[in-house]
């Protein structure tokens, strides 16, 4: 290996106090794992992987994507597997901000039976965005938003958290090792919930249960994220914009949301609110519920954060990797929520003051 080489894989190296959070991780992650428990995602120990692609191609986001050959593998049985994939680039807003972005890995699933991939069929692949230790951090706080959000309801996709070797088949040589997060296929979620994937145009708030639907609107307030839609989705496109409608067996719709970069709590420097939002920074919280409730009706919602208060500061204060000037960061944002909670005037202002009399 020559020195430039060895420089550039240094500069690659994610940083150790995040990278220490995947230590065991390849033990942890194969041992007792089944399909049926949807093991990849049963665990919150990192997974280490190594992913080879033509990763030098598919980068003009004025281009549709296609996917290539690649090669990832993976802990198996004590040792680890190798099996064949296919990798493209994948998303909008992300794979025109940053020098590394997320993809879509297509696996053939005959090759993955009675592996911790059993059942897969296609996974969004997170990555780090940028070679930098902030980047890394930006990740480390989404995917703790996803845990959250698993705390507050079951009916939530679940992420796992991952340390990659990215190697380059046309370069030839390891490029990033990062950490990274696989979020649960959206189809494998219905099959999981007994639900139903619905497509289309627009969404009449009145088809939600409204439960659901309210735990949404009052979760994107309390993470700080306008970039979402249960109602509809981008110009002339399917509904919905970063949530999935699924319809239950009683024929209600339940939103279920992902993509959460652009909230407040992780703050990543891409990220800029809808200039018709009339906020000035993703850190500036605002309600965006379809409805236009009392306030009484909002107490349930807001009294479950109360009893979950705990477990929400713990997963931000006290996560492995998570660096303290972002974990003070994440739970004073926190605390502003429950600032505003505590307070019936600030209540009013947060949740009412975009109703109509």
């Amino acid at each position: 290996m020559s020195s430039a080489t060895r420089a550039a894989r240094r500069a690659s190296i994610a940083p150790a106090a995040v990278l220490a959070a995947c230590a065991g991780a390849a033990l942890l992650a194969a041992g007792g794992a089944t399909a049926a428990d949807n093991g990849l995602f049963a665990s919150t120990e990192p997974l280490v992987l190594r992913l080879a692609a033509p990763f030098s191609t598919n980068k003009n986001p004025r281009v549709e994507p296609e996917y290539e050959h690649a090669k990832l593998q993976f802990p198996d049985a004590g040792g680890t597997r190798t099996v064949d994939v296919r990798v493209r680039v994948r998303g909008k807003s992300r794979a025109q901000a940053c020098d590394f972005p997320p993809l879509l890995i297509n696996f053939s699933t005959s090759d993955l039976v009675g592996t911790l991939f059993e059942g897969e069929d296609k996974l969004k692949l997170v990555t780090h965005c940028r070679v930098s230790d902030s980047y890394d951090q930006y990740l480390l706080l989404e995917y703790l938003t996803y845990r959250t959000l698993n705390l507050l309801t079951d009916m939530s996709l679940r992420a796992r958290m991952l340390k990659v070797t990215y190697y380059d088949t046309e370069r030839r040589r390891v490029i990033a090792e990062r950490p990274a997060m696989f979020i649960e296929d959206e189809q494998r979620f219905a099959e999981r919930k007994g639900l139903q994937k619905v497509g289309l145009e627009r969404i009449d708030p009145a088809r939600y249960d409204r439960g659901a639907l309210g735990l949404v609107e009052m979760f994107e307030y309390f993470i700080g994220n306008t970039d979402w839609s249960a109602l509809a989705g981008p110009q002339g496109s399917e509904c919905c914009h970063n949530v999935v409608p699924y319809q239950r067996a009683d024929g209600m719709l339940v939103p279920v949301p992902y993509d959460f970069d652009s909230a407040g709590i992780v703050n990543v420097p891409y990220a800029l609110p809808d200039a018709r939002l009339r906020i000035v920074s993703v850190k500036e919280r605002l309600y965006r519920g379809a409805t236009c409730e009392p306030v009484a009706d909002l107490e349930p919602r807001l009294a479950k954060y109360d009893a979950l208060r705990p477990q929400i500061f713990e997963l931000f204060s006290m996560s492995s990797g998570l660096e303290k000037s972002y974990a003070s960061n994440a739970t004073s944002y926190v605390n502003q929520f429950f600032a505003t909670r505590s307070d019936p005037k600030k209540i009013e202002r947060a949740f009412r003051s975009g109703c109509k009399s």
